[in-house]
């Protein structure tokens, strides 16, 4: 297996374009590694799975069947709450293979709905995006679409000014922040814990069948030796705990909250980590990152991997190999884990300018490897080849049951 460590050349271009009811958990590698019994109908009414459980009485619920394969787009919520941008990514959705979306309902810190959380309150992170939530989860029901809560974690640019007892610090007791000046929540801080926990609760409330988290880690954008943690002193393992362990018993703690409430649990993790054993200094070593959730969603995007990664020249030129050697590797280390990875439908820099012909690759090598779920990313929601490279809507869907 190929040792590779990440450059902060790649790194920051990683964070560039990161700026970015329902079903119990799989226990089989097939989302065809999706865990269940798989139907090609609706499940029958007779036999209702458990939907989400509403935290408080008189919310609205809603009925969404889990796909066997889930294929998304990427929504910011900015375009969830608005009529031309829904009505763009719904034609695609209805016209296509496409039966699952991405909500952002935090990032960097940022709540896009009415929360009521009183730290989100307090910090000013609430910016509203989608005015009528309630009309947004009826539109993916009515359109048969499997609605999955982003939730960016510890990258926070509200609560750590408000309250730099929160944040991660230089030494000299300043809110530290990394070379795009983002601050970070400490993940050795319960109080962050409990506030992320409490954003996980509001998107189930909201209807949301699926958690995704991200940002699941320690800071990988600046120079480690400058940061100091508040809360490490009093975490239970102390000045010796390891990043990779606070990450794993953070995931923990959130994914027992979302399978207590019949929800699916995933994450987004740096693509870069199945090709090393460490956790790369940001808390994501592969096998302990892992544990807690129901699905993976590396960020294999070919423009993101280093030249001569993997042994091939120009990874951005070459998208059905990389892709497939990266997910490989996935297969070899976690066999028995769900795998549905990030695509690239997005150019960076100068690079070679993608189209059509550059996803169908990836979604072949995806399919090829034996994973058939996947999620489609651009920052901006800009998907003009889609239609393209996409499969027609299936005259029946399949379901996990």
């Amino acid at each position: 297996m190929l040792s590779v460590r990440i450059s902060s050349a790649v790194l920051a271009l990683l964070s560039l374009t990161c700026i970015y009811s329902c079903a119990g958990r799989p226990n089989s590698d097939k989302e065809s590694n999706s865990g269940g019994k798989i139907s090609k109908s609706r499940p029958a009414a007779a036999k209702p799975k458990p939907g989400i459980t509403p935290s408080k009485p008189g919310l609205p619920t809603y009925h969404f069947d889990r796909p066997a394969h889930v294929k998304g787009l990427y929504w910011t919520a900015w375009v969830a709450g608005s009529k031309t941008g829904t009505a763009r990514l719904m034609a695609i959705t209805d016209k296509t293979e496409i039966n699952a979306a991405v909500v952002d309902v935090r990032d960097e810190g940022q709540m896009y709905f009415k929360t009521g959380i009183p730290l989100a309150d307090d910090s000013g992170a609430n910016h509203i995006a989608v005015a009528k939530p309630a009309a947004m989860m009826k539109m993916f029901e009515d359109h048969k679409v499997w609605p999955i809560a982003r939730i960016a974690c510890f990258r926070d640019n509200f609560v750590t000014v408000k309250h730099p007892e929160l944040a991660i610090q230089f030494p000299d007791h300043r809110v530290w922040s990394d070379r795009k000046r983002n601050h970070w929540l400490d993940p050795y801080n319960k109080k962050n814990w409990e506030y992320l926990a409490a954003c996980v609760d509001f998107a189930l409330d909201m209807g949301f069948p699926e958690i995704q988290l991200d940002y699941v880690r320690f800071p990988s954008e600046g120079k480690a030796a400058t940061q100091f943690f508040p809360a490490k002193k009093d975490y239970p393992s102390g000045a010796n705990g390891l990043n990779a362990d606070v990450i794993a018993d953070f995931t923990k703690f959130i994914g027992d909250r979302v399978h207590k409430r019949h929800g699916v649990f995933s994450v987004d993790i740096f693509g870069i980590i199945s090709s090393t054993k460490g956790d790369e200094g940001i808390g994501q070593q592969l096998e302990k990152v892992s544990a807690s959730f129901d699905v993976l969603s590396p960020m294999i995007y070919p423009s993101h991997f280093a030249k001569g990664e993997y042994g091939i020249k120009n990874p951005n030129e070459a998208p059905y190999q990389i892709i497939k050697k990266s997910l490989d590797d996935y297969k070899k280390r976690l066999p028995k884990t769900v795998i549905r990875p990030w695509l690239q439908a997005f150019n960076l820099g100068g690079m070679m300018k993608y189209s059509a012909k550059e996803l169908k690759a990836q979604i072949k090598a995806t399919r090829d490897v034996g994973y058939q779920g996947f999620l489609i990313w651009n920052a901006q929601n800009r998907y003009p080849y889609a239609v393209e490279s996409l499969g027609p809507k299936p005259a029946q869907e399949q379901y996990v049951h």
